[in-house]
């Protein structure tokens, strides 16, 4: 994934004339774009006053966001009402932030959900979410410039607030997802196509196309 984005934008620069012919981009900071803010734990968290199962708020766990590649349409665990009073819950799709374990992944939640201090959220994005998204998830590698060699990366809110990042114009942020969920779609299809094969021909397709 470290130049999925880039490789995916060099062919849409190469055949989409429309972004093609405007390909000069503003450098903003991400702090600049949305209100980010950190989410928030009750503590401590083992206390089973937090969660309730009939709750209909869900409680984000990194588990969820590997499982569901950070598209977030379902929550295991959900929390309570007391729970909700200590953390962030959000009630329509927003853009998040893995600082912590599972650093740099970027999440779109899709359903009401209780933010943990794992996360950034981002609040009142000026941007396109879904290319701010995509971006994200290339840039995700270079978080590791705020680490230590063999050590942990871990994020806070200033470090991404100053982090800058190419903005084209809406129409063609617009355009550029437009293209890049149809690009996700067909590589999805043929993963789909690709893990449905029978084992003698998955091991055909595996030894003679690659």
């Amino acid at each position: 994934m470290t130049h999925y984005f880039t490789l995916k934008m060099h062919h849409i620069v190469n055949h989409d004339i429309s972004v093609k012919h405007s390909y000069v981009w503003e450098q903003r900071k991400l702090g600049e774009l949305a209100d980010i803010a950190r989410g928030a734990s009750p503590r401590p968290i083992q206390d089973p006053k937090w969660f309730d199962d009939s709750s209909q708020v869900g409680w984000l766990r990194i588990a969820d966001v590997t499982e569901q590649n950070g598209r977030i349409h379902h929550l295991e665990q959900h929390i309570s009402k007391l729970g909700q009073e200590k953390t962030r819950v959000l009630a329509k799709p927003h853009l998040l932030l893995s600082i912590a374990a599972t650093v740099g992944k970027p999440v779109v939640n899709y359903v009401k959900t209780g933010v943990h201090d794992g996360f950034l959220i981002f609040y009142d994005l000026k941007a396109n979410r879904e290319f701010v998204y995509q971006w994200l998830e290339m840039f995700r590698p270079l978080w590791q410039k705020y680490g230590q060699p063999g050590s942990q990366v871990n994020l806070n809110s200033e470090l991404v607030k100053q982090q800058p990042i190419p903005l084209p114009s809406n129409d063609e942020q617009e355009k550029i997802v437009n293209i890049l969920t149809s690009l996700d779609d067909t590589i999805a299809l043929h993963q789909r196509k690709y893990f449905s094969l029978p084992p003698p021909k998955l091991h055909y397709f595996i030894t003679y196309r690659f």
